[in-house]
């Protein structure tokens, strides 16, 4: 019988565990999960008019952030600190947004965003693109925080861990 409480407790310990480093990468996941759905509405928003420039620019921006989604899943797991993938597909998110809003402003910025016809709907797409970059730019101080163990989930972790 005691035993089996220890196995319960033990188990129990390592679930909240697992629970708290998974915690520590929320804020990541919803921006991949926003960035997603942005990127998959731009593609399903562009195939109607078939410009391939912008199709196949929102299909590459959609699989790169799908690569990065399946690597926040495996944290659940895998408790090393860093994101290399997600770090990465921040910063090409942060280079795309910055020259799509320069060819926003560009008569080649219609191949890129056809469905964008007047100057309500570039003043949508380009605050759009504003908060993805700075969207960004916090996911990667915030990963420089988890790696450097300034994050607040790493104190609740190191008291956690003591006090069990």
């Amino acid at each position: 019988m005691a035993n089996e409480k220890d196995e319960i407790a033990r188990k129990k310990y390592e679930d909240n565990l697992k629970y708290l480093y998974f915690s520590r990468y929320l804020m990541l996941r919803y921006s991949v999960t926003a960035y997603l759905f942005t990127n998959i509405f731009w593609l399903i928003f562009s195939l109607p008019y078939k410009k391939l420039v912008g199709i196949i620019t929102a299909a590459i921006m959609t699989i790169f952030v799908a690569i990065a989604a399946i690597e926040q899943l495996s944290k659940m797991h895998n408790h090393d600190l860093d994101v290399p993938i997600t770090r990465v597909y921040f910063w090409i998110q942060i280079i795309v947004n910055v020259l799509l809003i320069v060819l926003l402003e560009l008569p080649i910025g219609k191949y890129f965003f056809p469905f964008v016809s007047d100057q309500s709907s570039k003043v949508l797409i380009l605050t759009i693109l504003l908060v993805g970059i700075v969207l960004a730019c916090c996911c990667e101080v915030r990963i420089k925080n988890i790696i450097k163990g300034k994050d607040r989930y790493a104190k609740v972790i190191a008291t956690f861990k003591k006090n069990n």
